[in-house]
Protein backbone atom coordinates (compact mmCIF):
# COMPACT_ATOMS: atom_id res chain seq x y z
CA UNK A 1 0.00 0.00 0.00
CA UNK A 2 1.52 3.58 -0.92
CA UNK A 3 2.51 4.82 2.34
CA UNK A 4 0.70 8.39 1.54
CA UNK A 5 -2.27 5.88 2.33
CA UNK A 6 -1.04 4.95 5.05
CA UNK A 7 -0.50 8.37 6.58
CA UNK A 8 -3.87 9.59 5.59
CA UNK A 9 -2.66 12.43 3.19
CA UNK A 10 -4.99 11.21 0.14
CA UNK A 11 -8.02 12.85 -1.14
CA UNK A 12 -9.88 9.54 -1.70
CA UNK A 13 -12.45 9.28 0.58
CA UNK A 14 -13.06 6.15 0.74
CA UNK A 15 -9.21 5.74 1.91
CA UNK A 16 -9.96 8.94 4.11
CA UNK A 17 -12.70 7.80 5.86
CA UNK A 18 -11.59 4.56 7.23
CA UNK A 19 -8.61 5.77 9.51
CA UNK A 20 -10.11 6.24 12.92
CA UNK A 21 -7.56 8.77 13.52
CA UNK A 22 -9.19 10.77 10.56
CA UNK A 23 -12.47 9.97 11.88
CA UNK A 24 -11.54 11.79 15.11
CA UNK A 25 -9.67 14.58 13.02
CA UNK A 26 -13.16 15.20 10.85
CA UNK A 27 -15.10 14.84 13.75
CA UNK A 28 -13.44 17.80 15.48
CA UNK A 29 -12.94 20.07 12.31
CA UNK A 30 -17.20 19.30 12.14
CA UNK A 31 -17.81 20.25 15.07
CA UNK A 32 -15.46 23.46 15.60
CA UNK A 33 -17.10 24.29 12.11
CA UNK A 34 -20.77 24.05 13.30
CA UNK A 35 -19.76 26.03 16.61
CA UNK A 36 -18.21 28.84 14.27
CA UNK A 37 -21.21 28.76 12.37
CA UNK A 38 -23.79 29.07 15.51
CA UNK A 39 -21.61 32.20 16.65
CA UNK A 40 -22.07 33.94 13.33
CA UNK A 41 -25.72 33.20 13.37
CA UNK A 42 -25.54 34.96 16.87
CA UNK A 43 -23.36 37.71 15.65
CA UNK A 44 -26.43 38.36 12.76
CA UNK A 45 -29.12 38.11 14.72
CA UNK A 46 -27.75 40.57 17.32
CA UNK A 47 -26.62 43.11 14.59
CA UNK A 48 -30.05 42.54 12.55
CA UNK A 49 -32.08 43.20 15.92
CA UNK A 50 -29.81 46.34 16.94
CA UNK A 51 -30.65 47.59 13.28
CA UNK A 52 -34.30 47.29 13.91
CA UNK A 53 -34.07 48.70 17.35
CA UNK A 54 -32.07 51.78 15.83
CA UNK A 55 -34.77 51.96 12.78
CA UNK A 56 -37.50 51.84 15.17
CA UNK A 57 -36.16 54.26 17.31
CA UNK A 58 -35.62 56.58 14.63
CA UNK A 59 -39.54 56.83 13.62
CA UNK A 60 -40.14 57.11 17.04
CA UNK A 61 -38.30 60.23 17.32
CA UNK A 62 -39.40 61.39 13.84
CA UNK A 63 -43.22 60.93 14.54
CA UNK A 64 -42.50 62.85 18.22
CA UNK A 65 -40.73 65.66 16.49
CA UNK A 66 -43.29 66.35 13.64
CA UNK A 67 -45.65 69.10 14.44
CA UNK A 68 -48.31 69.86 11.90
CA UNK A 69 -48.26 73.65 11.52
CA UNK A 70 -51.91 75.32 11.71
CA UNK A 71 -51.33 76.75 8.06
CA UNK A 72 -49.44 73.43 6.71
CA UNK A 73 -49.67 72.70 2.87
CA UNK A 74 -50.52 76.26 2.30
CA UNK A 75 -48.42 78.89 -0.08
CA UNK A 76 -47.67 81.89 1.72
CA UNK A 77 -50.33 84.94 1.38
CA UNK A 78 -53.17 82.46 1.57
CA UNK A 79 -56.56 83.83 2.73
CA UNK A 80 -59.23 81.99 3.71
Amino acid sequence: MPQEYLEGRTTDPATWLTSPQNLARLAAFTRASEARGRTIEEQADQTKHAHQAKQASAADMQQQHHTAQPDQGRGAGHDR
